[in-house]
């Protein structure tokens, strides 16, 4: 079980979440993530269906987002670092919760991973790992995550594995040319998550064999 520490305004993690397969470890953010962080970020492929994040982050200007979140009990983040034996685990990554709601036990979740790990089941097992923290170590009674309207791969990614699509904010955010763009909102509840947890680990147990 993963432990924390609980005050009035402040909840940090103390251990790092392990990821079903073990091929990954999600440890909460540290400064030796503020470098590696800032380059992801500011990536092209990022940015692509995230225009609206800073073309350029600095190492300094990811640390100084780090310690406020850090502050936030309303924030969860994770590093997510690739772990693979004889090797020193590696940053790949950063997934999470943010506005986390006691009262309604509800979050939003995101997830950024390093363009090169598309497609490798890096992003099914981190939010597997960050799904199940959700739902059964916090007890929260919805996840919901926002994605591009066009970003078809993240949008696919959802449907599969059972989140539902409530809807379409139309022009919800701006596209960095001047105009805007639409986003999807997908929802998983708690009654929901023992289905989609069986799907992300039929996918998880076929890809790591």
């Amino acid at each position: 079980m993963l432990q924390c520490s609980l005050s009035q305004t402040v909840m940090i993690l103390t251990e790092s979440l392990p990821s079903l397969s073990g091929r990954i470890l999600l440890v909460p953010p540290s400064d030796a993530d503020d470098a590696p962080f800032a380059a992801l970020r500011g990536h092209p492929e990022t940015r692509r269906f995230i225009p609206f994040a800073p073309a350029h982050t600095t190492p300094d200007e990811a640390r100084e987002r780090r310690l406020a979140r850090e502050s936030n009990k309303a924030v969860i983040d994770f590093s997510i670092y690739a772990v693979t034996p004889g090797s020193p685990p590696k940053y790949v990554g950063a997934v999470g919760l943010l506005n986390i709601d006691e009262a309604f036990r509800f979050a939003d979740s995101g997830l950024t991973v390093v363009p090169d790990l598309f497609r490798t089941g890096i992003a099914t097992d981190a939010l597997h790992a960050v799904f199940q923290y959700a739902f059964e170590e916090r007890k929260l009674h919805r996840v919901v995550l926002h994605t591009g309207s066009m970003n078809f791969r993240m949008r696919g990614w959802l449907d599969r594995f059972g989140a539902t699509l409530e809807g379409t904010l139309r022009d919800v955010w701006a596209d960095g040319e001047g105009g805007y763009m639409d986003g999807c909102v997908y929802s998983i509840l708690e009654y929901e998550w023992p289905t989609v947890k069986a799907k992300l680990e039929e996918r998880i147990n076929h890809v790591t064999g």
